[in-house]
């Protein structure tokens, strides 16, 4: 194991004497729990307020591993047309961390009958941290540049689109037009990320839904990305789902709402690739809490557990 912590180290090292591009937003396998943090054109999408905290600890067993926490609400205040959110987010991989705080602002207008037009922006600031400490250095004399640690802070600002009806929706965004140069450009540079998110919802007998969706993610310098997962609810009071990451894991969601206001879910992801073998899986666990009736809107069709 130390071996791997080891040339994970000299990975980083490397990509520290070259101006590279790198994809940095959180890529979660378990997408639909956060629509949010992909298109600010969601805020306000239930019809009262939503709040939600999510832990994910990816790669269990491999040191450095990544950690995510994000915790975000949203709603409705006065005006039903408006929607107001709040996300903070905090990413740990090695030696590197990113945490944000965001704002999301959304205006939803009417188009055809039951067809809604949602439009989104993201603004906020985030912080970028290398701690060389927890960098195991063969020779860190040779290093004298490599000392403490090194943090940026930078303005963020993305914007989303979300076309849906009482089950259909597809959204277009990107949390974050602007590039950053990452640790002063020591590092490289944070590109976009563009999003585009679509599903349906099919309503089965016996007060069962299924939502079929997927999230395509495109960044410059690394290859598009796609996320699919099906879920199955009933009665807004049992959740399940399958996902999948073409490119890297399978996993499944369980969650269950009490109290009418709480829900509580848990799932599990495990590698398809050979990386199998050098851990053992991700585990994340999701809290939601919900007030109806808030903003007297009539909620999105789909996402409707959040």
């Amino acid at each position: 194991m130390k071996n791997k912590i080891f040339y994970l180290q000299i990975l980083i090292l490397i990509i520290s004497s070259q101006n590279l591009w790198c994809q940095s937003d959180v890529k979660l396998s378990n997408f639909f729990l956060t629509p949010i943090t992909y298109n600010p054109a969601y805020a306000g999408s239930y019809e009262g307020l939503s709040l939600t905290s999510l832990y994910s600890s990816q790669w269990v067993g491999f040191d450095g591993a990544p950690k995510t926490i994000i915790v975000n609400g949203h709603g409705t205040f006065k005006n039903p047309k408006i929607g107001f959110g709040v996300e903070i987010m905090h990413d740990e991989i090695g030696a590197t961390s990113d945490t944000k705080v965001l704002g999301n602002y959304a205006y939803q207008v009417q188009l055809y009958r039951s067809w809604n037009l949602a439009l989104g922006i993201k603004a906020g600031v985030s912080w970028f941290k290398i701690d060389y400490n927890k960098l195991r250095i063969l020779n860190p004399e040779e290093l004298n540049d490599f000392d403490g640690g090194m943090l940026s802070t930078n303005a963020e600002i993305g914007a989303g689109l979300y076309l849906h009806n009482e089950n259909f929706y597809i959204g277009i965004s990107a949390p974050n037009y602007l590039t950053i140069d990452m640790y002063n450009t020591t590092l490289g540079k944070k590109s976009p990320n563009f999003y585009m998110s679509t599903g349906y919802k099919f309503n089965l007998q016996n007060d069962f839904f299924f939502q079929p969706s997927a999230l395509v993610r495109v960044v410059k310098g690394a290859p598009v990305n796609a996320l699919l997962a099906g879920t199955i609810d009933w009665q807004e009071k049992i959740y399940g789902s399958v996902n999948i990451d073409l490119k890297s894991s399978v996993g499944l969601f369980a969650g269950f709402r009490f109290k009418e206001n709480y829900l509580l879910g848990y799932s599990y992801d495990s590698s398809i690739t050979k990386f199998l073998n050098g851990n053992t899986g991700i585990h994340s666990v999701f809290i939601n809490f919900r007030l109806a009736d808030f903003g007297r809107r009539k909620r999105f069709g789909c996402y409707s557990f959040l």
